[in-house]
């Protein structure tokens, strides 16, 4: 072999390997790129008020807040969240919760899970002027916050920590107790 055809053989070698170099920093800054899975409430009803009397003289109140949440997974690679938890305040206290086992999301891929949280009005009492004024306004104004922390893990070996976070106000009539206004917002962490 001549020193031209060892110089032709490496400069090909060469170009070969930026090439490659090349084809994957192009593809993991566009399709291999980790996105934000979404979280959101699509919507949100209210059934199943309920009441108990307890000795001595205890009254609880309690009503089921269904929220209806959204998990989509723009990536193309799994996203794995771990449990998710849902919590309702009312005036800055914790009034329900909700926790959700963890699982999988397939690549581009979508559900819808049903979210019953179990509200407790002896909560709602705790502030019982605030809890008297929403009733004589005839509207109760709560907030959910849900958070949805996961890995992204693409070809099985690069992993990425997401964290996806929904925040929402609900505006709920009285005594009718259905959803008049929902306002959401989403934040993800990566």
């Amino acid at each position: 072999m001549s020193k031209r055809n060892i110089c032709y053989m490496v400069s090909a070698i060469i170009f070969i390997l930026l090439a490659i170099f090349m084809i994957a920093l192009i593809l993991a800054q566009t399709v291999f790129k980790p996105k934000h899975p979404i979280l959101q409430t699509v919507s949100s009803t209210v059934k199943g008020v309920s009441t108990n009397v307890l000795p001595p003289f205890q009254v609880q109140l309690n009503f089921t807040l269904t929220l209806e949440m959204l998990l989509e997974n723009p990536n193309v690679a799994d996203f794995e969240y771990k449990t998710m938890e849902n919590l309702v305040y009312y005036m800055d206290r914790l009034v329900g919760n909700l926790t959700l086992p963890s699982s999988t999301l397939p690549a581009k891929g979508s559900v819808i899970l049903a979210c019953p949280l179990l509200l407790q009005i002896d909560q709602f009492v705790a502030n019982l002027g605030d809890i008297v004024q929403d009733i004589l306004h005839g509207k109760i104004v709560i907030e959910t916050k849900a958070r949805m922390p996961g890995v992204i893990t693409l070809l099985g070996i690069f992993k990425t920590r997401l964290d996806s976070i929904s925040h929402c106000n609900l505006v709920l009539g009285f005594p009718s107790m259905v959803v008049l206004e929902q306002v959401c917002d989403l934040k993800t962490k990566l």
